[in-house]
């Protein structure tokens, strides 16, 4: 069917590509399960996969029921700590995320020093774990590493790692999709 304007059905969905989309995933009003997906001219980015710290089991994920997995085109990583990343081994291993995913060298060191940490003392029955040290393993994997003041482009996504300086090896990111930062 087609609308009354004799239909402008694709410029409305060129003027859609146009807007950037942020929407928080968790962390919007509460501390912990930090990610951020961001939209743009068709290209969709996650920042960090984080946990809440109070919760649980798939309380604690991040709300990835909102979006499609398999449609993301980029995920950054921030820091280590785990509101910001103790997502990302379920989200690798356990979604349909086809994507790339990036941090800074002593983010990823210390994210699979912390993570396996985190496994060998969360208190929490077998049945809510959210993930193995195998699963931790693999995605290791999948991470990519991206130094201070390198750019990297993916898939037309152009983005540059800055020294954020919270911690160590925590990144700030700049990101340029067709010229617009």
């Amino acid at each position: 069917m087609s609308s009354e304007g004799g239909g402008n059905n694709g410029q409305q969905d060129r003027e859609d590509s146009d807007l950037l989309t942020i929407r928080p995933l968790g962390a919007g009003q509460e501390v912990g399960r930090s990610c951020i997906m961001l939209e743009f001219k068709n290209k969709k980015i996650m920042l960090d996969c984080g946990i809440h710290p109070g919760l649980s089991g798939m309380d604690a994920l991040p709300y990835t029921d909102m979006i499609e997995s398999d449609e993301i085109d980029l995920l950054l990583i921030t820091h280590f700590h785990l509101d910001h990343c103790g997502a990302l081994p379920w989200f690798l291993e356990k979604t349909t995320f086809k994507g790339r995913v990036f941090m800074t060298p002593a983010t990823k060191a210390i994210y699979r020093w912390l993570l396996s940490d985190y496994i060998k003392v969360s208190n929490i029955s077998s049945d809510h774990m959210l993930y193995t040290e195998k699963d931790l393993e693999k995605s290791m994997d999948k991470i990519e590493i991206i130094n201070f003041h390198q750019e990297v482009d993916v898939s037309g996504i152009k983005f540059t790692a800055y020294n954020a300086g919270h911690v160590l090896g925590a990144a700030m990111f700049m990101i340029e999709i067709a010229g617009v930062k």
